[in-house]
């Protein structure tokens, strides 16, 4: 029996690979952004910051935080790793069916093809990228190029 999918959306999301192509809208938000590894018992301490976190996943080795420069200070007192970044946080502003097949291997393909490192994440109604900072207008130039043909 094939699994049944029921969903219940107020939004339409794309799931058409050329119309996510054209429509993807990529828009930098914000300024530089950093990676921290933090141990769950650290999380009430996060939680004070939740205004300048971005993304917080969770992996078998820790808490993945994702963050604004804005805390890059207290976020060193309790990470267990070295702190990554800075990254520039690239919006893909059209909102993609949470099914769609290929958007990101399209993304990432053509940031890998101009030697653009990225790290991606979903979230329910859009994807995002972050690329390494000072190559963030290479990176926006290439996404809209692939946009626009």
């Amino acid at each position: 029996m094939e699994p049944v999918w029921i969903t219940n959306c107020d939004y339409m999301a794309e799931s058409d690979l050329k119309k996510l192509i054209n429509g993807m809208s990529p828009e930098v938000v914000g300024e530089k952004y950093f990676l921290a590894s933090v141990p769950e018992s650290e999380m009430m301490i996060i939680a004070n910051y939740l205004d300048y976190i971005k993304c917080i996943y969770r992996e078998e080795e820790g808490m993945t935080i994702v963050f604004s420069e804005d805390i890059k200070e207290e976020m060193e007192e309790v990470s267990e790793e070295k702190i990554a970044g800075p990254f520039a946080l690239i919006t893909l502003s059209i909102t993609s069916d949470l099914f769609a097949v290929g958007f990101l291997a399209k993304i990432t393909e053509v940031l890998a093809k101009e030697k653009i490192s990225v790290n991606t994440f979903s979230a329910y109604f859009h994807d995002h990228l972050l690329v390494p900072y000072g190559r963030k207008k290479d990176a926006m130039d290439a996404l809209k190029k692939l946009a626009s043909r």
